[in-house]
């Protein structure tokens, strides 16, 4: 199942979402009929129950599409809408049509989203003191806010909206942003190591050089590191929603956010002028990798967070602990 949804999704977005269809267009803004196949192809419903009309995928199942967008810099919140359709059928309402994006805070009144959530026809999950507020984006105003790149800040004069109990919102938008980043790292990783390979200087290619074979196997470490983290948040053995567990969540947005800032630094400094040209796609997948880091908190507030966790478990030291909240869902035996 896994392998052929992966499939389904990477043509898709091969066909819709190829760099020369997003070439030319802002980060946030999709190609013409991207939104629509998607829709059709029954991606959005991944992690809504069979019983409400969706696939009845858990987020290991559902984590090939996202991966697929990452290496593609899809510019939809895919991850959001499926999260938000997943806690609106667990919450028994029937979601409304077209994306739905996770809604941060921002300040008492107003909140953070995507740039593209500014189309009219969204919706958006906002967490709200003891509710979940469901509301339109037709009904929001922009405000100018100094905030991180490749987000907006809205704020709505009435308080009106849909409640529905309270969504660990926080760890839900995490997980999408972790399945994005680590999508987003493995073409990183391909076209630099063909660009070290395909540059000559000094009569031989660059990746011939050894301070350069040492950067992307660094770079190396990182990608395969990052889809394993993926992996392991994507163990449906939580509360939270579509059944993710925030302690998972936050060890591994923590370590993929490590990776992305380290994979950014490295692929920029091997291909040098060429990273930034509208030929080569790594700019929007580097810039992808940067707002998806500060999406729904960064390495320093769930560093903060997991420890915390850690120090309030005298039982178990830091191995054990690991061990019981990080590994696999069955360890692997051998006879």
């Amino acid at each position: 199942m896994d392998e052929l949804l992966a499939r389904s999704a990477e043509e898709l977005f091969a066909r819709l979402a190829a760099p020369e269809r997003l070439r030319g267009l802002a980060p946030s803004e999709a190609p013409p009929g991207l939104l629509e196949a998607v829709e059709e192809a029954g991606f959005l419903q991944a992690l809504v129950p069979e019983a409400a009309g969706g696939i009845g995928l858990d987020p290991s199942g559902a984590l090939p599409i996202l991966l697929a967008a990452g290496r593609f810099a899809v510019p939809l919140p895919l991850g959001d809408t499926m999260l938000a359709r997943a806690a609106l059928a667990m919450a028994g309402v029937s979601p409304p049509p077209g994306l739905v994006v996770l809604a941060e805070p921002w300040g008492s009144e107003a909140a953070r989203l995507p740039p593209l959530a500014g189309a009219p026809d969204a919706w958006a999950l906002l967490p709200r003191g003891d509710a979940t507020l469901l509301l339109p984006l037709a009904e929001a105003e922009a405000v100018e806010a100094d905030t991180a790149p490749g987000s907006a800040v809205f704020r709505w004069h009435r308080s009106g909206g849909q409640r529905l109990p309270v969504l660990d919102l926080l760890a839900a938008g995490a997980w999408a942003e972790v399945a994005v980043m680590a999508g987003a790292l493995q073409p990183i990783l391909e076209d630099t190591v063909r660009h070290a390979q395909e540059r000559q200087q000094f009569g031989r290619p660059v990746a011939a050089f050894q301070a350069v074979q040492q950067q992307l196997s660094v770079l190396t470490e990182d990608v395969f590191a990052a889809r394993m983290a993926a992996q392991l948040a994507s163990v449906p053995d939580g509360a939270g929603v579509a059944g993710l567990s925030r302690m998972r969540v936050a060890a591994a947005k923590l370590r993929v956010g490590e990776a992305a800032q380290r994979a950014a630094g490295i692929a920029h400094a091997v291909q040098g002028a060429m990273g930034i040209t509208g030929e080569v796609p790594l700019h929007r997948l580097t810039g992808r990798l940067q707002a998806a880091r500060l999406r729904f908190g960064g390495e320093g507030y769930w560093a903060s967070w997991l420890g915390r966790q850690v120090l309030a478990d005298p039982a178990s030291d830091t191995l054990a602990f690991a061990r019981a909240h990080l590994g696999p869902a069955e360890l692997e035996t051998t006879s």
